[in-house]
């Protein structure tokens, strides 16, 4: 199995010094303008990416393949085509469908970066409430919906433009990234705010699973979360199954698992060491709930991966 991750970053360059010589261009990247980019592909269910949230506005392309996507409140299965919207703070995750794949591109980046955090009207009108969750956009445009193409082509320049890192290609890069916002308003694809209840449970559900990422090798109960999350058992149970798309316990198991799945292959550490660090105090009871979650053993998955990135 793979696991293909390209990560862009740069920084602010120096200070452009004086000189009697030929005037040399501006170095290509003189504002350290800052974005990730990311270049995807899940495959034999791996990357399994859990709920999880970031500042960060990210935009998706799907090559190819499909995954099952959850955003807030949307399921979805992807396919070839679909541009997935990621609003800054939105809970999200991404689930392999069996043996099937998914090939994607990611570009993410903070709006304060495009004005978001300068105080004047057009920040105010437009950016402050799509980082703020005021606005709430569309969470996948496909390819019969309105203004596809368009906002296709923008995106699409968008990516050509971090591949290639012209001379001066952050300035364009900036201005495509408008377009697209741009194009996003045009053809509706920003909608209005929850409701407050809603905004205030949502609130909550996320400082929860934040609780849960961080403390996943304690031994985390029902009730302990519950009054946590401030809700009696059955209404907490109820309020995290109907957002989240998973029980509780479920979306624990899986947490779990998928950080054994990352020690597997990035550590060397004995089998049963990892299931104590992340949280199973038994080995058996680990051995078989991976197995029944990725059809193979732990030792299996460790040998398989290091056979894929060997060959």
């Amino acid at each position: 199995m793979t696991f293909r991750l390209v990560q862009l970053v740069f920084t602010k360059s120096g200070r452009n010094k004086m000189t009697n010589k030929i005037p040399q261009p501006i170095r290509k990247d003189p504002s350290g303008f800052p974005y990730d980019f990311y270049h995807i592909r899940i495959e034999h269910g791996y990357p399994d990416i859990m709920y999880h949230w970031h500042p960060e506005f990210e935009i998706i392309y799907v090559h190819q393949g499909t995954a099952r996507y959850h955003i807030n409140y949307d399921y979805f299965n992807s396919q070839a085509g679909d541009i997935i919207l990621v609003q800054p703070s939105n809970m999200h995750s991404i689930h392999p469908i069996a043996d099937k794949e998914q090939v994607t591109d990611t570009f993410s980046i903070h709006l304060d970066n495009l004005g978001r955090s300068t105080i004047d009207s057009y920040s105010q009108r437009y950016l402050q409430p799509i980082h703020n969750g005021h606005f709430q956009l569309t969470n996948r445009i496909q390819v019969d919906m309105p203004g596809y193409d368009k906002i296709k082509t923008c995106l699409f320049e968008i990516f050509d433009l971090v591949k290639e890192e012209k001379l001066y290609y952050d300035m364009m890069l900036k201005s495509k990234l408008h377009e697209f916002l741009y194009l996003l308003f045009k053809f509706r694809y920003v909608n209005r705010h929850y409701t407050d209840d809603t905004y205030q449970k949502y609130q909550k559900l996320k400082r929860l699973i934040d609780y849960i990422n961080t403390h996943y090798a304690e031994n985390l109960t029902i009730p302990f979360l519950a009054d946590y999350f401030g809700y009696s058992r059955t209404h907490f149970m109820t309020i995290f199954k109907q957002h989240t798309g998973s029980s509780c316990l479920e979306f624990l198991l899986q947490v779990r698992l998928n950080k054994a799945c990352e020690l597997l292959v990035r550590s060397p550490l004995p089998i049963q060491t990892i299931a104590s660090q992340v949280g199973f105090s038994n080995l058996s009871n680990f051995n078989r709930q991976f197995k029944k979650n990725y059809q193979l053993t732990p030792k299996q998955y460790r040998n398989q991966f290091n056979k894929t990135n060997h060959s």
